[in-house]
């Protein structure tokens, strides 16, 4: 039956491949498209259209073809070799009841990089054939003597780890600290590519790395491809896991690791950086893997495994300390898998919000968007904004004077041609809301709390735009976010992917930071909207919420997508191809000469989207070329 619908599917997307192989044939000629062609099908075929088995056939070619260019030993050699400092980094090392075996190859791992100014900071706690490990240990030492730093540690506990790495902390010589578990494996330019980065920014406190997995025969899957600093993010899931390097003085200002985070250590550090380097984050994404982390049975690296339930409760912990800290009111809930969570925070006061809806008759749509506000809206400080722009149907007419009196709804006149833009540039000023939620009129609102859970995030200093989880009417994703260069000009994150789907890394169901977000469904401070001009009214119809984005990223604000306001947008998906990507071709570039900086194929990129990740598509499938 797959093959039957395989074979189905590679037919019905013929089209679409012929008019990809006229666009290549002008631009690569007969052999390259070929090859190219080929690979495309291939890759489908193999796959069987699911993006969960297309990312793992696509992995091994972006080794082969991306990974291969920098990772060889004559590249690393030359880059190594033209570096004008090389600080000292001193690996956090601390072993626990793992085989020699397994420590072995983590050790390999560190002994084979091209980069040599290093010391190992080995701390054993092993509770288990503690005389083999510990001879073990001191032959590997005798052996690098001058670079191993060796202690051990009495311990009945079965949980060591933060006792265990502050007892390797303890003997850090050098410039920068980076952390390693004794079962894991490095890549051989890991130090390298951290000198390159702190070379570049010598002001940097923490760098942290992409990763995968790697299996007990050395076989690599899994590639975890992060976004750049994204502290909001850090609220819903741990994603700067390895590797993390620290300036020393940084570590040593945040006290080491707390003892009671065991298992959530590292996820505690980076929040804890988070708040006393409050809005002041010297912090460098390597879009590279440069940690393989190791799956054996038991291992935390499953997800969903049920091993470790005690690191868990301590993530909940990690997030209160977090909350406490920032001295926020709110709860740590359980997100929709293990390591994930939702920091559910109370409303400072009780702000007034504006909720604008333009429209032009269709009275069936505002019917339906205002009646499921009223439905699904337990916060009680709002207001229902229709902004009337030109309706001309008794029906329409009609019900305006009927909602009018109506506690908690104005309608306003907008007797100009639609301009979205422009139409929320005059709104903002007809309003009094602190904060203005921006809201299409064919837009039906699904989970009760959907305006607390924009308005929670949207009230922290730090945060320009919050926007939500969108559906189309036949419960795919229309909306989680929105990718800047995507298709040459922004698309968005997952559309048409499936509702329940939990998307690439959890990025679907965790809470998110954007570089923008769509202005279907959009809430900001009407203040900030207003400093800063509003809408740049040269976009339009497209791209001005984009622009939006930016500029409030530009200003120091960031954006943050919460999957937990969830709403329907009827918007029609039929005007797409199979796999073509929403555009609007005379604002595309314009908004491509305006912010060249963020579009990939004008040499720049969305700090929020992995440069490994195809731009090409919006379900987060790997480049491979």
């Amino acid at each position: 039956m797959r093959v039957l619908e395989t074979i189905k599917r590679v037919l019905d997307r013929i089209p679409l491949y012929f008019q990809q192989f006229k666009t290549l044939l002008r631009k690569e000629g007969l052999g390259t498209t070929l090859k190219r062609m080929f690979r495309k099908v291939y890759r489908f075929v193999v796959s069987g259209g699911d993006v969960s088995r297309l990312r793992r056939v696509q992995y091994v070619e972006w080794m082969e073809n991306v990974e291969a260019q920098y990772l060889n030993h004559k590249s690393m050699v030359m880059e190594y070799e033209g570096l004008k400092k090389r600080p000292k980094f001193s690996i956090v090392f601390p072993v626990w009841n793992k085989s020699e075996r397994m420590l072995q190859k983590a050790l390999d791992s560190v002994t084979g990089q091209v980069y040599e100014n290093w010391e190992l900071c080995i701390s054993d706690g092993s509770t288990k054939e503690r005389e083999r490990t510990e001879k073990f240990l001191k032959k590997f030492q005798a052996k690098y003597s001058k670079r191993v730093q060796l202690g051990f540690i009495d311990t009945d506990s079965k949980i060591n780890i933060v006792e265990n790495s502050n007892n390797a902390i303890s003997m850090v010589s050098g410039d920068y600290i980076v952390f390693m578990d004794c079962d894991d494996e490095i890549s051989p330019n890991c130090l390298l590519e951290l000198a390159k980065e702190i070379e570049k920014n010598p002001k940097v406190d923490f760098l942290y790395s992409d990763f995968d997995k790697i299996d007990e025969g050395g076989r690599r899957f899994d590639p975890s491809f992060w976004p750049d600093w994204s502290p909001h993010t850090l609220t819903a899931q741990m994603y700067t896991t390895h590797i993390t390097c620290y300036r020393k003085d940084v570590v040593d200002r945040l006290g080491g690791l707390v003892e009671g985070t065991e298992g959530a250590q590292d996820w505690d550090l980076v929040l804890r950086y988070v708040t006393e380097y409050e809005g002041v984050w010297n912090v460098v994404h390597i879009p590279k893997i440069l940690y393989h982390w190791r799956v054996t049975r038991g291992s935390t690296a499953l997800a969903n495994s049920g091993s470790k339930d005690w690191a868990y409760v301590n993530q909940k912990y990690v997030l209160e300390r977090y909350l406490k800290r920032r001295r926020l009111k709110g709860k740590v809930l359980k997100g929709a898998f293990e390591g994930c969570w939702r920091v559910k925070l109370d409303i400072i006061g009780n702000p007034k919000v504006s909720i604008v809806i333009p429209t032009k008759d269709k009275v069936e749509y505002l019917k339906r968007a205002i009646d499921s506000i009223r439905e699904h809206t337990e916060y009680g400080n709002y207001e229902i904004v229709v902004v009337n722009n030109n309706s001309e149907e008794e029906e329409t007419l009609g019900y305006f004077k009927e909602i009018e009196g109506r506690e908690g709804v104005r309608v306003l006149d907008f007797n100009e041609p639609f301009h979205f833009g422009r139409l929320y540039n005059w709104a903002s000023r007809q309003i009094d809301g602190e904060y203005m939620l921006m809201l299409n009129n064919d837009i039906k609102v699904l989970s009760d709390g959907w305006l607390e859970s924009m308005l929670e995030w949207v009230q922290l200093s730090e945060v320009g735009s919050v926007g939500a989880r969108l559906y189309y009417e036949d419960g795919r994703i229309q909306h989680a976010g929105v990718i800047v260069g995507a298709g040459g000009a922004a698309a968005h994150s997952h559309r048409l992917m499936d509702g329940d789907s939990f998307g690439y890394n959890g990025a679907v169901v965790n809470v998110r930071n954007y570089l923008a977000l769509t202005g279907a469904c959009l809430l900001v401070k009407r203040k900030t909207f207003i400093d800063m001009g509003g809408f740049d009214e040269q976009f339009d119809p497209a791209y001005q919420d984009v622009d939006l984005g930016i500029r409030l990223y530009k200003k120091g604000l960031y954006n943050v997508y919460t999957p937990y306001a969830e709403l329907v947008h009827y918007e029609s998906v039929s005007r797409f191809e199979d796999e073509g990507l929403e555009r609007d071709e005379v604002n595309a570039i314009k908004l491509r000469k305006k912010w060249s900086k963020y579009i990939y194929d004008m040499g720049g990129r969305d700090p929020f989207y992995n440069i490994n990740l195809s731009y090409a598509h919006e379900d987060f499938r790997i480049k491979t070329e």
